[in-house]
């Protein structure tokens, strides 16, 4: 199911914050602040300017080693699914390798030996949605999306950046929550200002 999403600015902040739109991976050792991507990053969103864009089922995944100059193709990811970093005779290649023990999950393993190991990333409407820098041999990178989106106010970040990069700046570390679930159009806003302070809310849902 597709999700159409908009953002509306509703505030009177002058500064023109870039609002950072993330997702949680579902997994017990997952924390939204250390490991979390900005899937989206929306800026120069003026005082009732919109921002539009929209989230999917349809995933992607990819891998990369010596540092994210070298990956492979973005590979069709399904839940449920496992993939491998391997080589064969043209070279390092990602492929489907068959199904994991849960329909919830998408699955990475690093077979090839590389220094630093390699990094998994996952896609959402060709974005980075999730990633894990550095799955060492023999070893996995377990996403488990979910329909929830989480939306906070940042500088100093670019899309497909962590939300710990050394150059990232968090007004806060709470977000607000968008659950997807069942949705098919959304309207968020971003209200208050810079004494009382700032906060998202739904618009409307369908």
């Amino acid at each position: 199911m597709t999700t159409h999403i908009k953002f509306i600015n509703n505030s009177t902040n002058k500064n023109l914050p870039s609002i950072i739109i993330t997702a949680e991976n579902n997994i017990s050792t997952f924390n939204m602040v250390t490991d979390g991507i900005a899937w989206r990053v929306l800026k120069n969103i003026g005082r009732g300017s919109q921002s539009s864009f929209k989230y999917n089922a349809n995933y992607s995944i990819r891998a990369g080693w010596d540092n994210g100059e070298n990956v492979t193709s973005l590979l069709a990811a399904q839940l449920g699914k496992k993939y491998q970093v391997t080589s064969n005779n043209t070279g390092i290649i990602l492929q489907n390798i068959g199904n994991t023990n849960s329909t919830e999950e998408i699955e990475l393993i690093n077979n090839i030996k590389v220094n630093d190991g390699v990094l998994a990333q996952l896609f959402n409407d060709n974005k980075i949605i999730m990633g894990k820098k550095s799955v060492g041999y023999g070893q996995s990178a377990v996403f488990k999306p979910s329909n929830k989106l989480y939306w906070g106010i940042a500088s100093e970040i670019d899309e497909g950046k962590g939300l710990s990069s050394k150059s990232a700046v968090l007004n806060s570390n709470s977000f607000f929550e968008l659950d997807l679930d069942g949705i098919s159009d959304a309207l968020v806003s971003l209200n208050g200002n810079a004494k009382d302070g700032f906060f998202f809310q739904t618009e409307y849902q369908k």
